[in-house]
């Protein structure tokens, strides 16, 4: 796999070092503290993979430790963790950011989402019950409300909700994690996207993975969940300058 244009100028050091520089004492004995490290690692996650934080962003081992009402020690290790899954970047100025990345390597990344993301869609369609269809279909017609009211906060965070519980009715105990781990690492490109002059969110795709979800077809509920995450690689290829990312700007949203 080629390494990110960031990695590459910064000289980022490898995952397996980390403990001998800024996040030294990741491992850590105290079972309290475990469990502080594991909210702060799922608190990182979930912010990562809805687009809270965008890509060159610095993710301040201090503010967060403020805002889970920490101390940095179990933050740290969070951080590490996500240094090692490749979702953030540690640079040599001790700066933890989120990476950008070569067009190559981000292709790659959301080709492999369309490998594994379609064949736990259709596992899940095989498992489907009137009552996850249900819910799948309020939270897909919330995303559309958003995309009208032009919320992009909440339509992030649903359409993490409808593609998560989606493939969590897969049971697929090997694959879902590996999903889990590309979309923190997707997360931030994808909320480009309602950014971008001339990308507009339909959300046209969940409607036909609803449709063959709800008639049973695995194999088109397949076919659909990859249109969907090819619509998305498309938009941000044509519209996004991934290599340079001090040439364009994207609009924020408010915290609240």
């Amino acid at each position: 796999m080629r390494r990110s244009r960031v990695a590459e100028k910064s000289a980022v050091e490898p995952a397996s070092q980390l403990s001998d520089t800024l996040f030294k004492g990741d491992m850590v004995q105290d079972p309290a503290r475990n469990t502080l490290q594991l909210r702060a690692y799922r608190t990182l996650s979930r912010n990562l993979m809805m687009g809270r934080y965008m890509p060159g962003d610095t993710v301040s081992l201090r503010t967060i430790a403020v805002q889970l009402g920490t101390s940095p020690m179990p933050v740290r290790g969070a951080i590490n963790r996500l240094i090692a899954e490749q979702a953030l970047v540690l640079l040599p100025n001790r700066t933890v950011i989120v990476p950008w990345m070569t067009r190559s390597r981000f292709t790659e990344l959301f080709r492999v989402r369309q490998v594994l993301e379609g064949m736990v869609t259709a596992s899940a369609c095989e498992r489907m019950t009137p009552t996850l269809l249900q819910k799948l279909t309020k939270i897909n017609n919330s995303i559309k409300q958003n995309i009208t009211d032009g919320n992009i906060r909440q339509m992030l965070s649903q359409n993490l909700n409808f593609h998560l519980s989606l493939y969590e009715a897969a049971e697929a105990e090997v694959t879902y994690p590996l999903i889990e781990m590309l979309w923190r690492q997707a997360g931030p490109f994808v909320a480009m996207t309602p950014r971008m002059n001339g990308v507009a969110w339909t959300a046209k795709f969940h409607d036909d993975i609803l449709r063959a979800l709800s008639d049973r077809k695995p194999a088109l509920a397949r076919k659909a969940a990859e249109q969907d995450i090819d619509e998305t690689l498309q938009q941000i290829l044509k519209h996004a300058n991934l290599e340079n990312p001090q040439s364009r700007s994207y609009p924020r949203f408010a915290d609240g």
